[in-house]
């Protein structure tokens, strides 16, 4: 066995070991591809829309003033492997390529559990970075990709939009840090013990972004942009995906890749259908329960890069909010772009657009609205 394989060994079985751990508590089982239902290959299967569901489309692109409505540009529905409703604002089409925002995080989660697959990383051991090996004793050493895709690394990144003179991410993604964003979040200290304390950072992902691109060898963009065709954008069929870079060559993993609605369904599908596309396995055996596994200290709203509606241990009560199923986890990404993953319902929703408010709640009680009237598609004859 060369050195190579029994690395990749190693990091296999540890992907195992955590893989083969106790799933989230509860929770609904990932429903299988229906029978008679062909994958979105080639273009996806469609069914009639549910008259209650049209009408909510239809209230959605006809608003103008609602600021909460006014905003949204595009709604997908995947009910049972089929496109039961999709519409679009004046402008946009199923053509128009929609940023992700922190939707890109759990693209990197998906990208993470390839490489883990293919034995190139162990994500319970100590995270490669070189910031954190320079110095015997560096307590930052102890940091693992698992704590850093759970938003518990215990780094002082301050995740704050509302004043430049202290946020670390518009520094990251605009300012000094922004051409070699990993190095800028790597080099930050340590507040809390690895493990112990839950921060979203969107550091943390473009630390892990780096690593992905260092365990691929990949020496520019062009190579990792070719890489994550290979390993998922292409088995996928996610042709319209751009994902951006910084001048380091990194996949700006917490913020920037663009795509179509149509292509945003198809990434949630691949986490609803357990990481299966087509027959073939993409996604390690569980990383979609990975993903929707708790994150200690979460108070049951994150999981691993992708966020969550699990009850909160010390309240009881669900993380955003009792109008939508508990089982609901979601890529989520500022101006509320949404691309939500129901198990419960055998359903992906997809909401795309410029929603800045800061109260939530009329756009969750959309979102139920949404779930409940596609939902019908079941009771109809």
């Amino acid at each position: 066995m060369t050195i190579l394989s029994m690395h990749r060994a190693v990091a296999l079985i540890g992907l195992l070991a955590i893989l083969a751990a106790p799933g989230p508590l509860g929770a609904v089982p990932l429903p299988p591809q229906p029978q008679g239902v062909a994958w979105p290959d080639g273009g996806w299967p469609r069914a009639d829309t549910p008259a209650p569901l049209g009408e909510i489309f239809a209230r959605v692109f006809a608003e103008k003033d609602d600021p909460h409505l006014a905003g949204i540009r595009a709604l997908l529905v995947v009910k049972g492997g089929r496109i039961t409703g999709e519409a679009y604002r004046a402008g946009f089409d199923e053509t128009t390529l929609f940023p992700s925002w922190s939707m890109a995080k759990s693209v990197t989660h998906a990208l993470t559990g390839i490489l883990a697959m293919e034995g190139r990383l162990d994500i319970d051991a100590p995270a490669p970075v070189p910031e954190w090996q320079r110095h015997a004793g560096d307590r930052r050493a102890a940091i693992r990709i698992e704590d850093l895709l759970r938003m518990q690394s215990g780094l002082s990144f301050e995740e704050v939009y509302n004043d430049p003179s202290r946020s670390h991410v518009l520094n990251m993604l605009f300012g000094i840090g922004r051409k070699d964003m990993a190095h800028y979040a790597a080099s930050l200290r340590l507040n809390h013990e690895p493990g112990t304390h839950w921060s979203y950072s969107s550091g943390s992902s473009n630390i892990v972004a780096r690593i992905l691109k260092d365990v691929t060898g990949a020496e520019d963009a062009a190579a990792m942009n070719a890489i994550m065709r290979e390993k998922l954008f292409r088995p996928l069929g996610l042709e319209s995906a751009v994902p951006e870079f910084d001048a380091s060559g990194t996949f700006i993993g917490s913020s920037f890749v663009h795509m179509t609605a149509q292509d945003w369904a198809r990434f949630g599908y691949l986490y609803l259908r357990d990481g299966v596309w087509a027959g073939k396995r993409l996604l390690p055996e569980g990383w979609a329960d990975h993903a929707r596994t708790p994150a200690r200290h979460s108070g049951g709203r994150y999981g691993a890069h992708f966020w969550l509606n699990a009850r909160n241990p010390e309240t009881g009560v669900p993380a955003i909010s009792d109008k939508l199923p508990e089982d609901t986890f979601m890529a989520r990404g500022f101006g509320a772009q949404l691309v939500l993953i129901v198990p419960s319902r055998d359903m992906v929703l997809v909401v795309l657009g410029v929603t800045y408010q800061d109260d939530p709640a009329p756009l969750v009680a959309l979102i139920a609205e949404v779930i409940d009237a596609a939902d019908m598609i079941d009771a109809a004859p």
